[in-house]
């Protein structure tokens, strides 16, 4: 998390401090839970003004872009919240906020959607909001059907099948190739479980064609095999087809000899 001090700074070349809070559009929130748990609730995105008592753009900005009709029809599909980054130095940073004004879209459940720095007239803010609010919709359907996903992962768990243990995988290796990356977290953590289970059915993953894919695949394979474990998903798809059907051949062998090693020269190989 970055920690930014640039209004500080600004303040004390200039000579004095603020001494009123920033300017806030008519109907707008100053209280950022209250306007993310309205997103929720509501199942709409949120629009988030960073903005400043000292920032001459911002003013112009609500008093004329953000008080037109036309803008106000847009807002009225968003969770609105005002922040004034020098009483809110925390949400600031959080958001990396380097300039104001900044509007910060967010999903429903709280994730960046887009968002734009600057003076904006409302010929320009208009289609902004517009397109900003279908890329919400769009990443919430997403959500909606990565989570949907992530339960039937959940159920497929359990099974000892190997053909089961593959689709379970497969179905990893789609989530963790989302752009939601709580979700690919999760993925990640499932994908790990899975191959202490059945690490033959994450070999696939190693040729999958999306690079996040292939990455978490070996991740979760070096953790449960080692560092000897040396298939590099960034590698020529000869090399990994090469590597990884020597990993197959070696877990087999584990699989018929439980007793031994999967590794070469492994002595503590995991069973």
């Amino acid at each position: 998390m970055r920690t930014k001090t640039f209004p500080a700074i600004l303040l004390l070349v200039l000579g004095f401090a603020p001494i009123a809070g920033a300017e806030v559009p008519a109907g707008w929130t100053t209280n950022y839970a209250k306007a993310l748990s309205e997103a929720v609730g509501e199942q709409k995105p949120a629009l988030v003004f960073f903005t400043a008592s000292w920032c001459g753009p911002c003013k112009q900005m609500c008093r004329s872009t953000l008080s037109e009709a036309s803008v106000q029809q847009a807002l009225s599909h968003f969770a609105c919240v005002a922040i004034d980054i020098d009483e809110q130095h925390d949400l600031a940073s959080q958001h990396g906020i380097e300039a104001v004004p900044t509007f910060v879209l967010l999903s429903a459940a709280g994730d960046e959607v887009e968002r734009t720095t600057g003076f904006q007239a409302s010929g320009d803010f208009v289609p902004w909001l517009t397109n900003g609010l279908s890329s919400a919709r769009e990443a919430a359907l997403r959500q909606a059907l990565a989570r949907k996903a992530l339960a039937a992962v959940d159920q497929l768990l359990a099974s000892t099948n190997a053909e089961t243990a593959r689709q379970c995988a497969r179905k990893l290796f789609d989530l963790c190739a989302e752009r939601d990356e709580p979700m690919v977290r999760l993925a990640a953590e499932r994908l790990t479980v899975l191959a202490s289970r059945h690490p033959t059915a994450l070999l696939d993953g190693l040729s999958d064609p999306r690079l996040a894919a292939r990455i978490q695949a070996a991740n979760a394979l070096r953790v449960q095999l080692g560092e000897e474990f040396n298939v590099d998903p960034w590698g020529e798809p000869a090399a990994r087809a090469e590597a990884i059907e020597k990993w197959r051949a070696q877990l087999a062998t584990r699989v018929s000899n439980p007793e031994g090693s999967a590794i070469p020269g492994k002595s503590d190989a995991p069973k």
